[in-house]
């Protein structure tokens, strides 16, 4: 209750206040504890302009449904020959993420995701940054030992 006030208040939620203070060793401890939202890479991207609205929602909700079956696999994405990982502290800033995303690449897709501690992730795949938040207003690009905050 106390978080959600203080998410009204300032706009940042709880992953947002402990980053905002640049602190990593403070952040890395936080990020041992704190689930964050992982997206599930999509299975295709689909030219909107190709279908009429109704079948392209047809296609996103068997796509949705599908994508809710299968096993989980990160959406790594490909920047500057660098493997990135996104991960969100919330659903509002996925969302954001996805449209953003969707609109550059001119595709739709359906965006799942699953929840899950970085320790448990990281290990698994290869990437090179996490990006926390991307495409928000204020984000976070976690490294190799190190972090730096994006405007």
């Amino acid at each position: 209750m106390l978080a959600k006030l203080l998410e009204l208040i300032t706009g940042r939620d709880d992953l947002e206040r402990v980053a905002y203070r640049d602190d990593i060793g403070q952040l890395n401890a936080y990020l041992a504890t704190r689930k964050l939202l992982i997206p599930k890479r999509p299975r295709r991207f689909l030219d909107a302009a190709s279908f009429t609205p109704e079948e392209l929602l047809e296609l996103m909700r068997e796509e949705a449904e599908e994508l809710s079956s299968d096993p989980f696999e990160p959406w790594v994405l490909e920047v500057d020959g660098q493997r990135r990982l996104p991960a969100f502290s919330s659903q509002k800033k996925m969302v954001i993420f996805s449209g953003e995303i969707s609109k550059r690449m001119d595709k739709v897709f359906s965006l799942g995701c699953g929840e899950v501690l970085l320790r448990d992730l990281v290990d698994s795949i290869d990437i090179d940054f996490i990006d926390l938040n991307p495409l928000s207003q204020k984000s976070w690009e976690i490294g190799i030992g190190v972090i730096r905050g994006r405007t």
